[in-house]
């Protein structure tokens, strides 16, 4: 397995946003989306950063289509969205993954600006 080191160097090397893994189960993960691959493109859309990405894959509302990097390939996988059976078990799962922050949890933790 590739070290984190070396997968950054890579992403770097071809402006791409390394994957550190894949929840269990999620729709990524059941397309092929692998530990180690480096993200080059969503949906046509360059991704050298995070910030691209999001912006590339609110593009569609049926999924994202993927441009990878894996092992010296390049090839495209489609990640359908998939809305929850039950969004409240949905959100249930998130938080107890840790996943889900509120907005007046994120507010109060951000750090406050001294004054000048």
């Amino acid at each position: 397995m590739m070290s984190r080191k070396q997968l950054e160097e890579i992403a770097a090397t071809v402006q791409g946003i390394p994957v550190w893994g894949c929840l269990p189960g999620s729709t990524a993960a059941q397309a092929g989306v692998l530990y180690g691959d480096i993200v080059l493109s969503v949906n046509g859309v360059l991704t050298p950063n995070i910030d691209d990405y999001i912006r590339a894959r609110a593009l569609r509302d049926d999924g994202y289509e993927l441009r990878l990097f894996r092992a010296g390939q390049e090839f495209t996988l489609f990640v359908p969205f998939r809305s929850p059976s039950d969004p409240m078990e949905a959100l249930a799962n998130q938080i107890a993954d840790g996943r889900y922050v509120s907005a007046a949890v994120a507010e109060s933790s951000a750090p406050k600006s001294e004054p000048s």
